[in-house]
């Protein structure tokens, strides 16, 4: 084991698996960078298991082997253990898409090795500091005031456990849907109408699970079952509930459509639809939380002329993209999607230059018109212009706005 510690203080605890000791460059760069990290390079899966058992950590780095299995189970099995610990993969870029599209659950950063030492450090003092966030007492105790569950809906596990099982057919997975057949009569619904644009109508349950992806309908699932636990209460008559989750259906599917324009891989692709269909799962916990306050704050956002997260703030001392976030963090949903999540009012908080789902949910989110609500009050995004510039994705812009007014015209009759 070899450990760094700059100063007596250090901000973080970084825990790296280093079995060849072919990592030691990066101890050097760590110690001669302003970092301040306490930095442990353990040398077998054991000791970073003893390690991460007896000690707390703020982020763990693993690099990558052929037996991409063992390293995905490894990670799955450090996240038990030290769920607040973000968690990076090193050196992904010999391993299939469908590897890193399971590391992509677990992982809050896959990188190759060629990337500089000191970005991903950069990087990873950014995401340390966004977990912090979402683990704050205040936040965590608002959430665990709203009626939530203390894991997801059922339903969605067992449709994780097929989307990473590679025996899962589509009768299983259509049996696990029929359980409910509520989520059935939704899925079929949405699955029909003109947001998704099939040239006919869908009768059979397979048959849209197939023209969806397993991973899109787990995603609808999870929605569907959040929109049913939330839902306005008797004398709301800000928005409507059903239109704001008709509303991010489609933020997911053009927040999917500029990911695959993009070129970014599928995981990216569904991770972004996931995030769409959940970025203002917030709005309605707060709203259903306490509607008499929340329409103090709309009333209060639209005399004030400032967005609705900045009202939140405020007044909270969170706002919507965060109480979301720590939730679906809580029942760690892909950290990618609690980033998207969080931040998609405020994307240039992030460090990244990277595109990803936040980059496509922003967009979409900022294209696409707010559903109605009382007083004129905008609960879309604003589009961050700096942000796109620090992706470098600003020549993307005008095709995207193509793409977005054929879902705007979409919106507008539907909604």
């Amino acid at each position: 084991m070899s450990t760094i510690n700059k100063g007596s203080s250090p901000r973080y605890k970084i825990a790296m698996l280093d079995e060849q000791g072919s990592l030691a460059a990066w101890s050097r760069e760590i110690e001669g960078a302003e970092f301040n990290w306490a930095f442990v390079r353990l040398d077998s899966k054991d000791s970073l298991i003893d390690q991460l058992e007896q000690n707390t950590y703020d982020a763990v780095i693993l690099p990558c082997s052929m037996r991409a299995v063992v390293d995905i189970e490894l990670m799955a099995k450090l996240s038990r253990i030290q769920p607040h610990a973000v968690r990076v993969f090193l050196g992904a870029e010999f391993w299939n898409a469908g590897f890193k599209a399971k590391a992509s659950e677990i992982a809050h950063r896959i990188y190759p090795n060629n990337v500089p030492i000191k970005e991903v450090a950069e990087e990873l003092e950014y995401q340390i500091k966004l977990v912090k966030l979402l683990n704050r007492s205040s936040l965590q105790a608002y959430v665990s005031t709203v009626g939530c569950l203390p894991s997801p809906p059922s339903m969605y596990c067992q449709l994780t456990e097929a989307v990473n099982s590679d025996v899962a057919d589509l009768t299983e997975i259509s049996e696990i849907i029929e359980q409910d057949p509520s989520v059935v009569a939704q899925i079929m619904k949405q699955v029909n109408s003109a947001f998704f644009g099939f040239s006919r109508q869908i009768s059979d349950l397979r048959e849209a699970i197939s023209l969806l992806g397993v991973r899109n309908l787990r995603s609808m699932v999870l929605s569907s079952q959040l929109n049913n636990q939330f839902k306005e209460g008797q004398g709301w008559d800000q928005f409507s509930f059903e239109k704001m989750g008709q509303r991010s259906l489609l933020v997911a599917r053009l927040a999917q459509a500029i990911s695959r324009r993009a070129g970014a891989s599928k995981a990216v692709q569904d991770q972004a639809f996931l995030a769409g269909l959940l970025h203002d799962l917030g709005v309605m916990i707060m709203a259903a939380h306490d509607p008499v306050q929340y329409k103090k704050l709309i009333n209060y956002s639209v005399k004030k002329q400032k967005p609705i997260y900045l009202v939140e703030k405020a007044a909270c001392g969170f706002f919507h993209g965060e109480v979301a976030a720590a939730l679906l963090a809580l029942w760690n949903l892909p950290p990618q999607v609690v980033e998207a999540v969080m931040l998609h009012h405020v994307p240039h908080l992030s460090s990244s230059k990277e595109f990803s789902p936040l980059t496509a949910v922003h967009v979409a989110d900022a294209m696409l018109p707010s559903v109605d609500v009382a007083g004129e009050c905008d609960l879309a995004s604003s589009l961050s212009l700096r942000y796109l510039d620090q992706v470098g994705v600003m020549d993307e812009v005008p095709q995207w706005r193509i793409v977005a007014n054929e879902y705007r015209v979409r919106m507008v009759s539907n909604l």
